[in-house]
């Protein structure tokens, strides 16, 4: 076998292992569930509404717990500014470009359930970042009752 024949079978022996590799980590990346365990804060804002009053922003404060590390359970408290804290559980799931999909629900104070969604991905200080909608299932209230939110780890 010549010289330039060993350079090209050594070639296309690098090209199809580095081809496996790749291959072979992309499916284990794409399974992995965001960390996101930790202290939030945030604010939401109800949807504008006609004959209503111009919606406030609230903030509150959300700490966030996943049952398994890195796991798909996820759950913890949601402290409003009035001190209120709701108990809340949701799941996790894949999202795209290393994004996870959030979704959780708490019962009001007032016996509604409030769902939220949204997607939480990190940014380029290596924080996770979330924004979503949210939805209070039986509010009474006209001027409320869905909206959007945002947070930020601290």
């Amino acid at each position: 076998m010549s010289k330039k024949s060993k350079s090209v079978v050594l070639a296309a022996l690098f090209v199809f292992f580095a081809g496996t590799v790749a291959v072979v980590s992309l499916p284990a990346q794409t399974l992995k569930l965001c960390c996101i365990a930790g202290k939030y804060e945030g604010s939401q804002i109800n949807h504008a509404k006609p004959n209503c009053p111009v919606p406030v922003k609230e903030f509150f404060t959300m700490v966030l717990k996943q049952v398994e590390p890195c796991g798909a359970k996820i759950g913890g408290t949601i402290t409003d500014a009035a001190g209120t804290v709701n108990h809340w559980t949701g799941t996790l799931t894949r999202g795209l470009r290393g994004c996870c999909k959030l979704e959780g629900s708490f019962l009001t104070p007032g016996g509604n359930t409030l769902k939220f969604q949204g997607t939480i991905c990190r940014n380029r200080f290596g924080k996770w970042q979330a924004k979503g909608t949210w939805e209070e299932i039986g509010s009474t209230d006209p001027c409320k009752g869905s909206g959007t939110w945002q947070m930020t780890q601290v």
